[in-house]
Formats: structure tokens, sequence, C-alpha cells
């Protein structure tokens, strides 16, 4: 019963107020309880925001690719010049590429 009702007037609270009290904090925390797992189980609400999560971040992967992709050409076009000045990286690599391709092809054929 050490409770106050009013904290200027320091008038103890009887036993029935604080159990009302109790009663009422209890109350709140369960209605803030039963909230926050009716928010988590509303489960086609939370895939909408997944979804739209999931499409934001696709639709800013695809405008960077996509500004990559207008970048390409310019680079092909210095393939030719850059062969020249370099044809030991040239043919090294060249190699490299047909090695692998040839590997490839020989490891489907081998997984049939």
């Amino acid at each position: 019963m050490s409770t106050t009702k009013n904290a200027a007037h320091r008038e103890p609270m009887t036993e029935s107020q604080t159990l009302r009290e109790d009663l009422d904090h209890t109350r709140q925390h369960l209605a803030d309880t039963v909230q926050e797992i009716s928010r988590r189980l509303n489960v086609p609400n939370r895939m909408k925001e997944t979804a739209a999560s999931a499409g934001h971040r696709v639709s800013d992967a695809a405008g960077q690719t996509g500004q990559m992709m207008k970048q390409v050409p310019d680079a092909v076009k210095g393939l030719p010049a850059t062969g020249k000045r370099h044809p030991k990286v040239t043919a090294a690599v060249g190699g490299a590429v047909v090695l692998g391709a040839g590997a490839m092809a020989w490891m489907a054929r081998r997984h049939k």
C-alpha cells in the first residue's frame, strides 16, 4: 500500500485500486502482444511488402545493368587495337577461352 494515487496529496491507494491498476496494465500489455502477433501472422500483407521490396531491388539492378550494357559497344570497338598492342596476351586469353569452352563441352557430353 505504499503506492500513491495522487503524488501531490500522497494519498495511499487501497488494495482494490492497486489491483485495478495492475489489471489495466496487464490488459494493455496483452492487447499490445495480441496486436504484434496479429501483425506477424498477417502473411498476405507481409508477402506483399516483401514482393514490393524485391521488385524495387530488381528494378534497380536492371537499371544498373542497362547502363553498363550501353558502355559495352565502346569497349568492343577498342578490342582490335588492344589485341594489336598486346598480341601475346590476346593469344593467351583466346587460348584460355577455347580451352574452357572445350572442357565445358567435354563435361556436358560426359554427363549425358
